[in-house]
């Protein structure tokens, strides 16, 4: 790589695979009547917008057929796969150990999947930011799915989609400390009496608000689907959306590294009514932040709206957008990165996720 001073992504998928290809081999050696499997031979994607997807009507067909009988313990590598079309040697991206095992689990019809980790399982919040910070017992599906995709990096947002499709629970496991319980995600909901209505606070830092506004949009259909149509052909990806009533504007969150992009494609998808007047130049607001506040307790809870925005106000902290959704599962909104840190720390005690409140009493005087 060196000598020719290049780098394609088929050979960077090959030279990234060596790690799990010589690890999964060392290990088999170690842990007795292992049996080592190599994923790329039932593992296989296909290519969608540079990415490589899971082909899983063939990889579940080959599963159940490399590994029947079961053997005793099977060891695999996780993250590497191969391509459908060609062969050559793909991966899973990010976390891509957890999803091997979550697509292995689902097609072998597993009773638990169990993911070991280097953390005691989901925080109320990041304990980096929070010391007050501690460990959910139980989650469902929906509430882990939507802390992950909200920075919360336990594990990986695809890997509970096949697992709960077939309703395997997952338990996350520390490898370091094996004796502390860890997180339960399930389907099953369960109300805790005394607990908080809010199971946890995630976020991501990273965020760039791209506006698409103009008087020229009210009542216009289709508007919506220019924008998003866009965006998908370029591969970019959006994780909010705000819209006001009246139509005029709908700001979108996306990462920093694709808000350029995204404004670039969006001047040249609106150039006719920007040039019109109809629509203003797209705008982009980067170096914000993305908080969310997530449970499934909150359905049908007044006020819970109500109190966060409270909560924030008081503290002079500004909200530059919000969603939430009708499954109101998630109330998400946008703050400047300055004040994540403040937002997380108001919130968690607001909402009694701290195990007590702290309350700093001075007492001045001369007497006694």
């Amino acid at each position: 790589m060196n000598l020719i001073n290049d780098l394609s992504a088929k050979t960077s998928d090959t030279i990234v695979s060596y790690g799990e290809r010589l690890s999964s081999l060392i290990v088999s050696n170690v842990i007795k009547d292992a049996k080592l499997f190599d994923s790329r031979k039932y593992i296989k994607t296909v290519k969608q917008f540079n990415k490589h997807i899971v082909d899983f009507d063939l990889t579940n067909k080959l599963i159940k057929e490399t590994f029947s009988p079961l053997p005793k313990v099977s060891l695999v590598p996780g993250f590497i796969s191969s391509s459908t079309e060609t062969g050559e040697v793909t991966n899973l991206g990010r976390g891509g150990s957890d999803y091997t095992a979550s697509i292995l689990a689902t097609a072998l019809d597993a009773n638990t999947l169990e993911i070991w980790t280097d953390v005691d399982g989901f925080m109320t919040a990041d304990p980096r930011v929070i010391s007050s910070a501690y460990v959910i017992d139980r989650l469902t599906f929906t509430e882990a799915m939507e802390l992950c995709n909200f920075g919360a990096k336990v594990i990986y947002p695809p890997t509970i989609y096949p697992v709960y499709h077939k309703n395997i629970p997952i338990r996350i496991l520390n490898t370091f400390n094996p004796t502390a319980p860890g997180t339960y995600i399930s389907k099953e909901r369960v109300k805790e009496e005394g607990k908080a209505i809010i199971k946890g606070i995630s976020s991501i830092n990273d965020t760039c608000l791209i506006t698409v506004q103009g008087l020229g949009m009210v009542g216009v259909i289709g508007v919506n689907y220019r924008i998003f149509k866009a965006l998908a052909k370029n591969g970019i990806s959006v994780f909010l959306v705000s819209q006001a009533s009246s139509e005029n504007s709908t700001s979108i969150g996306v990462r920093n590294a694709d808000a350029d992009l995204a404004c670039e494609v969006l001047n040249e998808e609106f150039a006719k009514e920007i040039e019109m007047g109809e629509i203003s130049p797209i705008q982009a607001e980067k170096n914000l932040a993305t908080v969310a506040i997530v449970g499934e307790n909150m359905k049908h809870t007044p006020g819970i709206a109500g109190k966060l925005f409270g909560t924030l106000g008081r503290n002079g902290i500004n909200v530059i957008a919000c969603a939430q959704g009708a499954s109101e599962t998630n109330i998400s909104f946008v703050v400047d990165s300055k004040s994540l840190r403040k937002s997380l720390n108001v919130i968690h005690d607001s909402f009694f996720l701290s195990e007590y409140q702290v309350l700093n009493l001075f007492i001045c005087g001369v007497g006694t």
